[in-house]
């Protein structure tokens, strides 16, 4: 298998939605840019108070995930850590509400 900067180039990176420890959902990263959010029109709905109708964003570059809060009432955390953008690298986990999305 070949590896560049830490991502297996034979598997599309996803995104994996849990609450609580339970699996949700699994996303496919196959658009150039997702958006997150409480409201119906997001790639990722999530229903949840806690959540802003649209929180936040992840763009797919070529090389690299970018991941945008929209200037959510909660913030947007990558690691544990709030951001405004990050880059995300393959295990990094994103906390929106009360969900976590990890990246594979």
């Amino acid at each position: 298998m070949v590896r560049d900067h830490g991502h297996s180039l034979s598997t599309m990176p996803k995104l994996m939605l849990k609450f609580q420890g339970v699996l949700i959902k699994e996303y496919n990263l196959d658009k150039p840019s997702l958006s997150i959010g409480r409201k119906e029109d997001n790639d990722i709905c999530i229903d949840n108070m806690a959540v802003s109708g649209h929180h936040a964003k992840i763009d797919n570059n070529e090389d690299s995930l970018t991941v945008t809060d929209l200037h959510s009432t909660n913030g947007t955390f990558v690691n544990g850590k709030k951001i405004t953008e990050a880059v995300l690298r393959p295990n990094d986990w994103i906390t929106i509400g009360k969900h976590i999305l990890y990246f594979k």
